[in-house]
């Protein structure tokens, strides 16, 4: 007995303390670091911090967790604010029910993050694995940061060339098969007759290289400033009147044309369940408003509707989704006659949408589904 009252945490199982750990968040980790070589050694893995990530990630399907990155006076600062929820429901009579709900009762969790100077004027470019990747407005200055551990790194100027006055398209994502996190930039030259060149940075080679592909030949430059996704190792961006893919682990590109019965988009890009998914505003006997995918067919890859999104026709106001956040759940905002009314929360099974509250007009907020993680890049320096 005077044995068992002496044993502590640190006496069990090396195997054992592995899984009590991997249930930690990152923040305790971090401190847990402190307590013992063994812990040290352990949590610093690749094997651990793979597991944590793996584990994060199917937690984040039921239980999301939502980053507003807000930009007050031309400069990013993270933060949410917890505001009451009012539900919509107009599949009852065509009219607004509205009723205060509790928030625990539509699970995700609203994260707050202090940005660094450092990246005071850069824009979010995507996030990967708890990696959130950010630019300056030119696209040539480009930095890796993951907040949870406080630590980032600058990429080097891609091939020694400004190009400040070409416009640059740039996404980022992730080679799972090489373990390499990769930045594309698509660089729009004016002038007649050349296509435009492709700068591609490697995390494992940590190095640029450039090439040019005939499939950009007629591609027309549209400047949206959208965040990319990543699905199945492939990286997506709006390109204007189509969708351009690029292959990670491949470095290929190409071009998917939106389906030809749309009247406009009604949302950013979404990873929906494992595809790439955008609602569109159809035209002709389609009408409607509903959620198309991207879906390969016997080879072939091709849009397909899967359902509509109630939106109410006897009102002024519509809808615009901006990511999925799983379990049926989107994160949007409302706005009337292009003027913003507030954020939303829509529930596709339930038919039903969480309005909150009225942000600050001098905010303009990206939102991002974001996992915490401790993975950690060659080249990481502490950031405060």
């Amino acid at each position: 007995m005077s044995r068992m009252s002496k044993m502590s945490v640190t006496d069990l199982p090396e195997a054992v303390i592995m899984e009590i750990l991997l249930e930690l968040p990152v923040k305790t980790l971090l401190i847990c670091k402190s307590v013992c070589k063994l812990w040290y050694y352990m949590i610093s893995s690749d094997y651990f911090i793979n597991c944590h990530l793996q584990r994060a990630i199917i937690s984040s399907w039921d239980n999301p967790t939502l980053l507003k990155i807000q930009n007050p006076a031309g400069g990013l600062a993270f933060a949410t604010s917890k505001l009451d929820l009012v539900v919509h429901q107009p599949q009852q009579n065509n009219k607004a029910a509205d009723n205060g709900q509790a928030l625990s009762s539509y699970p995700v969790d609203f994260d707050h993050l202090h940005l660094p100077h450092l990246f005071a004027y850069c824009r979010v470019v995507g996030s990967c694995n708890g990696i959130i990747c950010l630019s300056n407005r030119f696209n040539n200055v480009v930095y890796l940061w993951n907040p949870s551990i406080r630590k980032c790194r600058k990429l080097p100027i891609p091939g020694g060339l400004l190009l400040i006055k070409s416009p640059v398209k740039i996404g980022f994502g992730y080679d799972s098969i090489s373990n390499d996190y990769k930045v594309l930039r698509i660089v729009f030259e004016r002038k007649n007759g050349l296509v435009p060149l492709v700068q591609v940075y490697s995390t494992n080679a940590d190095c640029w290289k450039e090439f040019r592909t005939p499939i950009l030949m007629n591609w027309n430059f549209a400047a949206h400033l959208q965040t990319n996704i990543v699905v199945k190792g492939v990286l997506f961006f709006d390109g204007g009147d189509e969708l351009i893919s690029f292959d990670s682990h491949k470095d290929i590109l190409g071009l998917v044309p939106f389906p030809s019965c749309i009247f406009r988009k009604r949302s950013q890009l979404l990873d929906f369940e494992g595809s790439v998914a955008v609602v569109f505003e159809s035209i002709g006997d389609g009408l409607g408003i509903d959620l198309w995918t991207l879906d390969s067919v016997s080879g072939e890859v091709s849009w397909t509707r899967k359902f509509s999104i109630d939106d109410d026709a006897d009102s002024e106001s519509e809808i615009c989704l901006s990511c999925y956040l799983g379990a049926g759940r989107f994160y949007g905002s409302q706005s009337v006659n292009g003027i913003y009314l507030h954020n939303v929360l829509y529930d596709y099974d339930k038919k039903e949408t969480k309005v909150y509250g009225v942000r600050e007009e001098s905010t303009y907020a990206t939102p991002l589904k974001y996992v915490e993680s401790l993975v950690s890049l060659d080249g990481f320096e502490q950031v405060e």
